[in-house]
């Protein structure tokens, strides 16, 4: 109903009872849509990604390294810190010796994959960023928890941390690395003496 003020006319509405299908509003409505589909927004390669992509390129240019980079080189020198050296030797001290044979098995494969590949550059820095990833997750995260945690929860860590995204990293790449030949990585940094199941 219009009500008169010093001449004018004002128009009250009353909506607080109104339905409708789409907007209500005061004023203008404006609609944004953002698409972020993969074509529109590519994502960046990761690191192993692009370095795949350059040992394409050193496999194709038949390319190979002169020499072991020393990232890599730091992990063929064993640092035993509390006396309990080799692989079998930490199996045991943590009471896992019944792993040992799958543990040898696993660890061997690992050890071919590295011989074979750690000719070409982009290769052994691949093997330096799952090396160090790996040593850095079962030794920050892994082994603090050794001590309150079952060998099954542990075992479901080092799934998680260490395996499961090497897999899906380099699974499907040249590398072919497998959840045993990722889990022989592990082993063979036990061998190393970079990674350890005892506090």
């Amino acid at each position: 109903m219009p009500i008169e003020h010093g001449g004018t006319v004002a128009v009250s509405v009353d909506q607080s009872n109104a339905t409708a299908e789409g907007h209500i509003a005061g004023r203008d409505i404006y609609n944004i849509t953002n698409n972020l589909s993969e074509r529109s927004a590519p994502r960046a390669a990761g690191i192993v990604e692009q370095l795949l992509q350059r040992l394409d390129e050193e496999l194709k240019n038949d390319q190979r390294a002169q020499n072991t980079i020393e990232k890599l080189q730091r992990y063929h020198r064993n640092k035993a810190l509390d006396g309990v050296v080799g692989l079998e030797a930490k199996l045991k001290y943590a009471g896992r010796e019944a792993n040992y044979y799958d543990a040898i098995e696993m660890k061997e494969m690992f050890v071919k994959l590295l011989h074979q590949w750690s000719l070409y550059a982009s290769a052994q820095q691949i093997f330096v960023y799952l090396l160090a990833r790996a040593e850095r997750h079962f030794n920050d995260i892994i082994l603090p928890q050794i001590p309150v945690l079952g060998v099954a929860q542990v075992n479901s860590l080092v799934n998680e941390l260490i395996v499961e995204p090497t897999v899906s990293e380099c699974g499907a790449s040249v590398f072919e690395i497998d959840h045993n030949t990722a889990l022989g990585m592990v082993y063979w940094l036990a061998e190393q003496c970079f990674v350890r199941w005892h506090k």
